[in-house]
């Protein structure tokens, strides 16, 4: 009889601790997973970094590293720019070429490739997006494409709650 009751006692324990989860689930909601935030880095009493990190994986499943950091100069925007960054020995990035950007609602623009004004690997890409983020007024999803040195082309989907996050990075901080 003891047994009957701890094991009854035992199963309404376990049912407790499934259900209490899944009802604060119901009630919270399911929110959007983010693995980003942003952060400020200080480079110097004038200066510092802004950047918000996010891993976003490419139409041929390739994880991407995806950095959009923007420098500020005693008060002033000095730069926006935007760092991809691959698997080495997985991945080269063809230099100089644009980064072409493209929006849901069909716009399309350029961002400039300014490898060649940092030392960088070969894995890495990075443009300058400053006149890109002051027309980006939507969170919208973003079609990022880049050639690599194989001739083939990196299509890299940026959903819109990344786009909302680098809108907060340019504007908010």
């Amino acid at each position: 009889m003891i047994d009957t009751i701890l094991g009854i006692k035992s199963f309404t324990t376990r049912r407790f601790w499934v259900i209490i989860p899944f009802f604060l689930y119901l009630i919270l909601g399911n929110p959007i997973p983010t693995s980003a935030s942003i952060h400020a880095y200080p480079e110097s009493p004038t200066q510092t970094m802004y950047r918000s990190v996010q891993s976003f994986r490419d139409a041929s499943h390739k994880a991407w590293q995806v950095v959009l950091y923007k420098r500020v100069k005693s008060g002033l925007v000095d730069s926006i720019h935007l760092r991809l960054v691959g698997f080495p020995g997985i991945v080269e990035i063809s230099h100089p070429e644009n980064l072409k950007i493209t929006a849901g609602t069909g716009e399309v623009w350029q961002a400039k490739d300014v490898f060649d004004e940092l030392s960088l690997p070969s894995n890495v890409g990075e443009y300058d997006l400053l006149e890109f983020m002051k027309e980006l007024d939507y969170n919208m999803p973003l079609q990022l494409n880049f050639p690599l040195k194989n001739n083939q082309v990196v299509e890299l989907s940026i959903p819109p709650f990344a786009v909302e996050e680098w809108r907060k990075l340019v504007f908010n901080y």
